[in-house]
């Protein structure tokens, strides 16, 4: 009965679902028909012939503007230069991202100690923060200069008294020189007492030679024990493991140890001397009985418990000794240790048989009258006295009634010997240790000199096998210690004081030693020691660069495939490679290091250093914000192949010093107060004087504070010195004299730069504002693009192609439609002022440590330019030149800057929704003259992106494209947007010799641009991986790179043509495979995005650099299954994970063999399914205007 229950439900269920598929499929049917009624007649149904489609003549008609208004000369199609490949890079440049990303282990810690600092981080971006105030006056301003000044002079003062560390050498060599003045107390003392002998400082009354030399010893004494105690206040110890540097606890450590003893002795050589001044002055005074009675010597002998002390410098000097590793240097150093105390000890007993024997024979006869030495000199009586206590002679010759003699000599035989006795002992027990080393090493170097023989390997090889052992044992003791006995905290300071220096030479490691010691001695902790024989390759070009490599001993070869006749060779001199391993996931080494010695290397993982770094979440912070401008500056620079070996080396410590003087931690510890916006003023650079003295003058130091370089702004000559064509009845050339005299002459190059740089004081060589932020790129991409300009405005072709090759320099027709572009912006005399001054001052807007004192939000160029234009007019005083209208101009241009960007227009990025916010923004602001007055900024800016005197970049095959943009903007105005964009998607097809019939047509070249396609050869290898995706995923790629933003949502992928350039040269990762992955990636990012939204944007930075470095089909082919898409800043994120990081160099094993071969077979099933069809499947899309 259940089950015919359970039957009977089930059917029913299937016929509702039967009935509900069934509504569906006519809705769907309605939907269709409506679709198709609602289409224009001139389109044709969706089962018309695709040959009668491409035929319509109509097709286009509202795609595409109906006049020839981009006039474009036409060039033979020729390949585009190398610069076009980066124009995007150079162009975004504050707002283009690094295609690199931080590995999983930063960006874990990341969020970790980002809940851990954030009052922290609060409190100092609330001091760091600029607020929007009036400028700040001249008198703040001087007594903010006259207080940096005072404050660099207490640190000057500071430094002077400086606490010096424990092990330092200042104070091992003041430790040595003490305990010789101990030893040499320790041995003269005794026999001042046994010969009655005088040290004094003061002049003796028979000046002999010894005499002298006992005076100065006494003088030197007395000076330097008062400044070992100032030394002692001075001296940092060590407690619970780490380093005490605070005076105050120094202090009290001192006053509780060894202050009262050292100021006890002291004050005896003092009052010793002063008695001995006074009993030579009064000799009939009661204070001569003291002199008789020897007091004063006895008195002076406390001065031999500084042997004491001699103790801990004993140890110290043992452990450097044993820290040297060297067997001979511990036994030596033990061998006479013992010997200074047999021979100390001896000394001393002679010194009292000596007294002994001098004492009894005032009374009697002693072993000195028995001996013959009573009259005898000091020599003579010195050897008999250290004789008796080496070689006591038996019998002694002695008197038989002189008890107390005979006593003397027992107790000084025994002494002897238990001396001797002992100090043999220890060298017999060091020998032991040294020959059980010894015997370890022999035993291994044994074992292998037998298994090799066993194994009958060549004599060659086994001798180079041989040498590297030896090489390796010697270098690294086989003996391991009993961790138990060490504390970690002791372990990572044994590790500081081995491998510190090592690390210190980094500029990150260097600062977190000073700011964070407990964090570098975990870094040196987690260093691992790499041994190599000649030959071997540490690392080669192309592999995966999994840790970084600090070179230590031997010599190193670096070399490159594509660079053989480059190789650089160079000895252990701490050089760093592959730091970029411990920030990001994957990136492959761009050269090889190999060694031409026996050698050692120290390597850190990634691994290890996020577990540093995990204990300490403010440092954790200053790494990860370093890890980020580390990785930017790395990603920005030049390829690999277009510098040598050892300019990619300098490169990366380039990228490493850069990152480290913008960070923000750095620069709240390294205060440089030329670069502070507060007291950066540059008006004084506009004296005549100054402008011309600047050049070819360069400051002993570059980092000097404003208060020293006002003191060589003084000491420069006064304005009556006759200046080089820049003064005019004493006043210099200003800005607009510059653009209404330089400008237009035909002055060379050379003389035209000069002029530039003494008008524009900001491009000062020497103290502009490029220069005091040491960035020479960003000055020279700034002259080249107003000299290119220059050349412009003069109609010089030559000066402005000086820089091209002459295989690609631009064409006499291109250089016309340039002339005709600035003819049609009309410039005057103010607007060349006001283009000239942003070209000038704009790209400072890149430096990090110039935005970061800015306030949170105005870091982007546009904003932040405009923020010192009002706040800081002081750091760019050729502002003050231009006129209020034209200052208008240059404020609602870096506005506009901020909602368009022409480089991505170039490459098809962005949307005809794009163009529609441009023209938004230009129509209230000046219409079009802020139009022209932008396309004549673009004119400059483009022509210099690549620096070079005159345009290196505007060569034949760059200024195709941008000429053909430049022609879309001036029509931005008077056109509708979506035609103008598309009309300009219809030339770059036309430049690859394809003619768009029909909008699948146009989607296909606008992937083209995206793609960076060149030739037409390129367009045909694009057309087949577009030909080898199904009909349904064209339709999909075809919709999304037809959406306009305008009237239907458009998904803008950024770092998309980066992406497809790297697929092109990855063999792993084909362009079909990249679409076919771009297809599912759209389809979740619609499902993901809201409903209102018409323009998504989707940033491909991790799968850009995922495509560089997967070398498997499959993993890439499947990596958005892994991968996960996230929204953050109003912007989707494609984040690849550590699933596929991991699979990113995994072999093709059976299983993924099985795997790939299934996905094609539903490729070939699902591509024969649409051969099948009985018409051809379209998407056509409305043009809405």
């Amino acid at each position: 009965m259940s089950r015919t229950l359970l039957a009977q439900r089930l059917q029913d269920l299937e016929d509702e679902l039967q009935d509900a598929f069934h509504r569906v499929q006519d809705r769907v049917n309605v939907l269709r028909q409506d679709l198709v009624e609602d289409m224009p007649a001139e389109v044709g149904t969706v089962e018309e012939d695709a040959t009668q489609v491409s035929d319509s003549p109509n097709l286009l008609e509202d795609w595409l503007l109906k006049e020839d208004v981009l006039s474009i000369p036409n060039e033979e199609p020729t390949t585009l230069s190398g610069d076009a490949l980066h124009l995007s890079a150079e162009m975004l440049s504050g707002h283009a991202r690094s295609y690199l990303r931080l590995n999983s282990h930063l960006m874990e810690l990341s969020m970790r100690a980002a809940e851990s600092v954030t009052v922290f981080r609060k409190e100092r971006m609330s001091t760091l923060s600029v607020s929007p105030v009036a400028t700040v006056s001249p008198r703040t301003r001087q007594i903010r200069n006259v207080a940096a000044q005072l404050s660099t002079e207490l640190e000057k003062c500071e430094s002077i008294f400086k606490v010096f560390p424990p092990n330092s050498t200042f104070r091992l060599i003041w430790d040595f020189c003490g305990i010789s003045f101990i030893v040499l107390d320790a041995f003269l003392l005794p026999m001042c007492i046994a010969w009655g002998w005088e040290i004094s400082p003061m002049p003796p009354s028979s000046p002999t030679f010894d005499n002298q030399l006992f005076q100065l010893f006494a003088i030197v004494s007395l000076v330097f024990w008062p400044l070992d105690i100032l030394v002692n206040f001075n001296t940092a110890f060590y407690t619970q493991g780490r380093v005490e540097t605070r005076r105050s606890q120094i202090a009290k450590r001192y006053a509780a140890t060894w202050l009262p003893f050292d100021i006890c002795v002291v004050t005896i050589d003092y009052l010793a001397g002063l008695l001995v001044q006074a009993t030579e002055e009064q000799t009939t005074d009661f204070l001569q009985p003291l002199r008789s009675a020897r007091y004063l010597r006895i008195m002076r002998t406390v001065r031999i418990l500084r042997i004491v002390k001699a103790g801990k410098i004993n140890v110290l000097l043992e452990n450097l000794v044993i820290s040297l590793g060297r067997q001979w240097l511990i036994l030596a150093f033990t061998v006479g240790k013992m010997l200074l105390v047999i021979g100390a000890v001896a000394h001393i007993l002679a010194c009292i048989w000596y007294a002994l024997g001098d004492t009894i024979s005032q009374e009697r006869d002693s072993w000195l009258q028995l001996a013959q030495v009573g009259d005898a000199p000091f020599q003579t009586q010195y050897i008999h006295s250290l004789s008796w206590i080496l070689l006591t002679p038996s019998p002694a010759p002695l008197e038989p009634d002189s008890n107390i003699e005979h006593t003397a000599v027992l107790v000084l035989f025994v002494t002897t010997v238990l001396v001797i006795g002992s100090a043999l002992s220890i060298l017999t027990g060091t020998l032991n240790e040294i020959r059980q080393v010894n015997s370890e090493r022999s035993k291994k170097r044994r074992e292998l000199r037998i298994f090799l023989q066993n194994r009958l390997v060549p004599t060659e090889l086994l001798m180079r096998i041989m040498s590297y052992a030896d090489y390796k044992m010697t270098r690294h003791s086989p003996i391991a210690y009993d961790t138990t006995l060490i504390s970690p905290m002791l372990e990572a300071e044994l590790a500081t004081s081995q491998f510190g220096s090592v690390l210190t030479s980094h500029p990150l490691l260097g600062f977190i030693s000073s700011m964070y010691p407990s964090v570098f001695a975990e870094c040196c902790r987690s260093l691992h020691k790499l041994f190599f024989c000649e030959g071997e390759a540490v690392f080669d070009e192309g592999s995966m660069a999994e840790k970084m490599y600090i070179t230590s001993h031997g010599k190193f070869k670096l070399t490159a495939d594509s660079l053989q006749s480059d190789d650089v060779t160079f000895d252990d001199d701490g050089q760093y490679f592959a730091e970029i391993s411990l920030y990001v996931e994957a990136v492959m080494h761009g050269y090889s290091l190999n060694t031409d010695s026996f050698s050692e290397v120290f390597c850190l993982s990634p691994a290890d250093f996020a577990k540093v770094l995990v204990h300490s979440p403010i440092c954790c912070t200053m790494v990860i914000e370093y890890a980020n401008e580390f990785i930017t500056r790395y990603s920005t620079g030049p390829s690999a192949t277009q510098i040598s070996v050892w300019h990619q080396v300098e490169r990366e410590q380039e990228c490493a010093r850069g990152a480290c003087e913008c960070n923000s931690f750095y620069l709240e510890e390294h205060v440089d107060h030329r670069l502070d916006l507060e007291t950066l003023d540059l008006s004084y650079l506009q004296n005549p004087v100054i402008s011309s003295m600047t050049v070819g003058i360069k400051p002993n130091d570059p980092k000097a504070s404003p208060g020293e370089n006002d003191s060589q702004q003084s000491a420069l000559p006064s304005p009556a010195v006759q200046l080089q064509g820049g003064v005019h009845d004493g006043v210099g050339l200003t800005c607009m004299d510059f653009v209404a005299s330089v400008v237009r002459s035909q002055e060379t190059i050379e003389d035209t730069l000069a002029s530039l740089r003494e008008a524009f004081v900001e491009l000062d060589p020497e103290y502009g504002l490029h220069a005091r932020f040491s960035d020479t790129k960003e000055q020279e991409r700034a002259e080249s693009a107003i000299l290119s300009l220059i050349a412009i405005v003069r109609g010089d072709y030559r000066m402005y192609t000086a820089a091209q090759p002459q295989q690609s320099r631009l064409t006499e027709s291109q250089w016309q439609h340039i002339q005709e572009l600035f003819a049609w912006t009309a410039p005057n005399d103010e607007k060349l002022l006001a283009v000239i001054f942003l070209l000038a001052v704009k790209g400072a807007t890149k430096y990090r440590s110039l935005t970061r004192q800015l306030p949170t939000g105005l870091h982007r160029q546009e904003k932040a330019m405009n923020f010192i234009l009002d706040t800081f007019p002081s750091a760019v005083p050729s502002a003050a030149s231009l006129g209020s209208k034209v200052k208008k101009l240059v404020r609602n241009l870096l506005r506009m800057q901020g909602t368009f960007s022409f480089a991505q227009m170039l490459q098809g990025e962005n949307v005809p929704a794009n163009i529609r916010d441009l023209k938004e923004a230009i129509q209230p602001h000046g219409g079009e003259e802020l139009l022209k007055f932008y396309v004549l900024y673009l004119l400059g800016f483009m022509s210099g992106i690549a620096g070079g005197k005159g345009s290196r970049f505007m060569t034949q095959g760059n200024a195709r494209t941008t000429l053909l943009g430049l022609s879309t903007l001036q029509h931005i105005l008077e056109q509708d947007p979506a035609p103008l964009y598309w009309t300009y998607i219809h030339y770059r097809g036309l430049e690859l010799g394809r003619h768009a019939k029909t909008p699948a047509d146009l989607a296909l070249l606008r992937l083209a641009c995206n793609c960076r396609v060149q030739t037409s050869k390129d367009l045909e290898a694009l057309q087949e991986a577009w030909d080898f995706l199904t009909g349904p995923e064209q339709q999909q790629l075809t919709k999304n790179l037809l959406a306009d933003g305008i009237a239907t949502r458009a998904v803008v992928c950024e770092f998309l043509p980066l992406c497809l350039e790297r697929a092109c040269s990855n063999p792993f990762v084909k362009v079909s495979a990249l679409l076919q992955v771009l297809v599912e990636l759209l389809k979740a990012v619609h499902a993901a995005a809201e409903q209102g939204d018409l323009i998504v944007t989707v940033d491909l930075a991790d799968l850009a650099a995922f495509i560089l470095m997967v070398r498997n089909s499959y993993v890439f082919e499947t990596c958005l299954a892994r991968a996960t898409l996230t929204m953050r800043e109003e912007r989707f994120y494609v984040d690849v994970s550590q699933n596929n990081w991991r699979r990113v160099s995994e072999p093709a094993t059976d299983v993924i063999l099985l795997a790939s071969s299934v996905r094609e077979l539903v490729h070939k099933s699902r591509k024969s399914d649409d051969a099948n069809l009985t018409a051809e499947q379209k998407v056509l899309v409305q043009c809405h205007l």
